[in-house]
């Protein structure tokens, strides 16, 4: 049985990967984590693997045979892009400023050196533009009804009505062996000890989760809480403008969450 977890950014992946990896031998974790990562593993060394996280295009996992338990994490929209944000400026400003110029930075470049308002309305270059919106305008509803994370470009050309788009994301979650909330990680925890602590080297991975289970490793978390975050926005010079617009950017994926998880507020400046 193989897993294949689909890692949405700041939906607390790495502590999932880490807890995954309890349950799986070395040689049988893929050490890709993204999507280019994976392109460059032969066909044959991937049949070796039995565990697959990482910012993957879900279709490019189709093609790993046999059966699997695949599934996703979600967190609340508004708080994921937020988070994202802040992220992006962090890695920038421990980075190389040399390499903040280089094609896959131009994302973390924009963050540290746009205000808010031109990071998320309209600053940027086209492609710049093109990128942004790319990683954060409606992520899920894009990624699960296009299956990859470069799915909103190709969705958006071709006119498709909103409520479509969001049907069809709908109806792959639906395809989804399990889907969880970051707010209730300890479903998850059950779930994986059900499918892969019953034998082997799974049995190690159920006896380490008494004693560190997944809600409590926290990987990746040196972030304030929202409340915080939203100040430090203020503080960067976000107005009206950033908030409607994360709003907006979150619009879809509330449809999402608040079909499986419940009711979200919106972003507010007040």
């Amino acid at each position: 049985m193989n897993v294949k977890f689909l890692h949405i950014p700041k939906t607390a992946g790495t502590s999932v990967r880490s807890f995954l990896a309890r349950f799986f031998a070395a040689r049988h974790v893929c050490p890709a984590v993204d999507q280019r990562q994976l392109r460059d593993i032969s066909p044959e060394r991937l049949r070796s693997f039995r565990m697959f996280s990482g910012h993957f295009h879900w279709r490019a996992l189709d093609q790993i045979e046999g059966p699997s338990f695949t599934f996703s994490v979600l967190r609340q929209p508004v708080a994921r892009i937020v988070s994202f944000y802040f992220f992006l400026r962090a890695v920038g400003a421990r980075s190389d400023p040399a390499k903040l110029s280089g094609p896959h930075m131009q994302g973390i470049h924009a963050a540290l050196n746009l205000p808010p308002d031109a990071f998320f309305c309209d600053g940027g270059s086209p492609e710049v533009r093109a990128h942004i919106d790319d990683l954060f305008d409606n992520f899920y509803t894009f990624y699960f009804a296009g299956r990859a994370f470069n799915a909103r470009r190709r969705i958006r050309k071709r006119n498709i009505p909103e409520s479509k788009i969001v049907a069809t994301a709908q109806r792959n979650l639906d395809l989804l062996d399990g889907l969880y909330s970051t707010d209730d990680l300890a479903s998850l925890q059950e779930d994986i000890i059900d499918w892969f602590g019953r034998s082997g080297i799974g049995l190690w991975g159920t006896l380490r989760s008494h004693f560190s289970p997944l809600p409590g490793i926290n990987l990746n978390t040196r972030e304030g809480d929202f409340t915080s975050r939203v100040a430090d926005l203020k503080a960067l010079g976000a107005t009206y403008r950033t908030f409607d617009r994360i709003n907006d950017m979150a619009r879809l994926d509330s449809v999402i969450w608040a079909a499986r998880f419940g009711h979200i507020p919106v972003l507010r400046l007040d």
